[in-house]
C-alpha cells in the first residue's frame, strides 16, 4: 500500500507554521493541510481550556490523538499531509506510536527564529496569548528539544517561501524523518 508522507511542522506561536505549511502542501499533487488550531479553538464547543494551561494536559492529549488519527487516514488515502501546530517534542512519542501502529512514516520540522524576531512577529498576531505565555512557549521549544535538534529549521533570516524550501529539501534528504 502506498501511503502519503506526513510532515509535522511545529514551533512556538508566530514562527510562521501555517504560512509555511500551506506553501508546502501546495507543492504536492495530492495534499492536506491540517491546522491544529481548529481542533482546539473551533471544534471544542464546551469545556475548552487554553492549551498552555497546566490543567489542559488531558484535553491536549485527546486532541493530539484526534489530529494524528486524521493524519493517518489521509495518509492511508494517498494524501501527503502537513500538520501544523504546537506539537512539541513532549508529544513526539504519542505521534510516533500512533503513526507506527498504522505503518505511516513521518517527518518532523521545528521552526525556530531568534527570540527577538519571534517576539516581534507575535505582536501583530496573537490576541489571546500574553507575551509571558509566548516567552514560556518559546522556551519550551528551545530548552526541551529532547534529541530533536537536527529537526530544527532556523527561520530567523528567511521568509516563508525560503523556509518552505529548506523544510522540503531537508525532508527529501531524509533529515527530518522520525524513526
Amino acid at each position: 500500500m502506498n501511503y502519503g508522507d506526513v510532515l509535522v511542522l511545529t514551533g512556538p506561536p508566530a514562527v510562521g507554521k501555517s504560512t509555511v505549511a500551506a506553501l508546502i502542501a501546495d507543492r504536492w499533487d495530492l495534499s492536506v493541510h491540517l491546522r491544529t488550531d481548529y481542533f482546539w479553538d473551533e471544534f471544542i464547543r464546551s469545556g475548552f481550556l487554553r492549551p498552555w494551561m497546566l490543567e489542559s494536559q488531558e484535553q491536549n492529549t485527546t486532541v493530539m490523538r484526534v489530529i494524528t488519527a486524521a493524519a493517518v487516514e489521509y495518509a492511508k488515502g494517498g494524501y501527503s499531509v502537513v500538520v501544523d501546530g504546537i506539537i512539541g517534542p513532549w508529544f513526539a512519542e504519542l505521534v510516533t506510536e500512533t503513526f507506527a501502529d498504522h505503518g505511516v512514516g513521518w517527518h518532523y520540522a521545528i521552526l525556530l527564529s531568534a527570540s527577538d524576531v519571534n517576539v516581534e512577529r507575535s505582536r501583530s498576531r496573537s490576541k489571546t496569548i500574553t507575551q509571558g505565555v509566548l516567552a514560556k512557549m518559546y522556551d519550551e521549544f528551545t530548552s526541551h528539544l529532547d534529541g530533536y535538534e537536527k529537526h530544527v529549521v532556523d527561520s530567523t533570516h528567511l521568509d516563508a517561501a525560503q523556509t518552505a524550501a529548506v523544510v522540503c529539501k531537508n525532508m527529501e534528504a531524509g533529515e527530518l524523518q522520525v524513526r
